[in-house]
């Protein structure tokens, strides 16, 4: 098998030839990584004899969908995302899969039993790479409702915070907490990945494990060592929250768009 690596993050590149190298699905050869949209484009252009590639959705130029703008690789391609996994339901195909970041070992293996499933049978895409692409671009608010408050339990009292009046969730102790645009915290009985499903995704970005942001909670950004970003909330006192390395690219994504 024959792989090509497209992926702009060093680290998740590094990361990702670690997996496919202890991976029992995987044995042949891996290639790149190839960092952006004009290098992808050029040596696709020259080399087009890979099995398969896994490529990320934001390269360092932009999204990847501009790649199938100038080239229409046959290969069967894997997306590797930081979009969450009731988005990218919709779009599991026969032909094409996802490895949602930070990838596991049993993801990486699943994916690839799967295309040598469907290359045993000589199936072809359902849908071209580049419509799978720009279907991803698309925003998912429109068919997906999400919550417009929080209930928060205070003794035997109830009380409720709008979705638009926090600035961010965050983790803490085991337990999960909202903090609204005053900076009073409030303890609420959902986990972060369930709160990161019920609100959109263009109000609130997953930094990390420990904090789910609104743009309008950020005080301060810094570049920080091995190309990551160090954030200072709003009423906020822990001075050491990093985007995580897998989601840098992402959260630039997200602030930009």
């Amino acid at each position: 098998m024959k792989i090509l690596i497209i992926e702009d993050e060093k680290p998740a590149a590094r990361q990702l030839e670690r997996l496919l190298q202890r991976s029992e699905e995987f044995e042949g050869s891996i290639h790149g990584p190839l960092e952006s949209i004009a290098q992808t484009v050029d040596h696709l252009r020259e080399h087009s004899n890979y099995d398969l590639i896994l490529m990320d959705i934001h390269l360092a130029d932009g999204p990847s969908f501009e790649i199938f703008e100038s080239v229409d690789p046959s290969t069967p391609i894997i997306f590797c995302t930081a979009y969450d996994q009731y988005a990218l339901e919709a779009f599991k195909l026969n032909s094409i899969d996802y490895l949602l970041k930070p990838i596991e070992p049993a993801d990486l293996d699943r994916a690839l039993q799967k295309y040598k499933k469907l290359h045993a049978q000589r199936q072809t895409p359902e849908l071209s790479a580049a419509e799978i692409l720009k279907a991803l671009q698309k925003p998912k608010e429109e068919s997906k409702s999400y919550k417009e408050r929080f209930m928060i339990k205070l003794g035997d009292r109830i009380i409720s915070r709008e979705t638009r009046e926090v600035q961010f969730f965050y983790s803490a102790e085991k337990a999960s907490f909202l903090q609204d645009q005053d900076g009073r915290s409030y303890p609420i009985e959902y986990s972060l990945d369930q709160v990161e499903a019920s609100v959109p995704n263009r109000d609130f970005f997953r930094i990390n494990r420990k904090y789910l942001i609104r743009f309008e909670a950020i005080r301060e950004m810094h570049s920080y060592s091995g190309s990551r970003i160090k954030l200072h909330l709003m009423h906020c006192d822990d001075d050491d929250i990093l985007v995580s390395r897998d989601r840098t690219a992402e959260f630039k994504h997200w602030l930009d768009s």
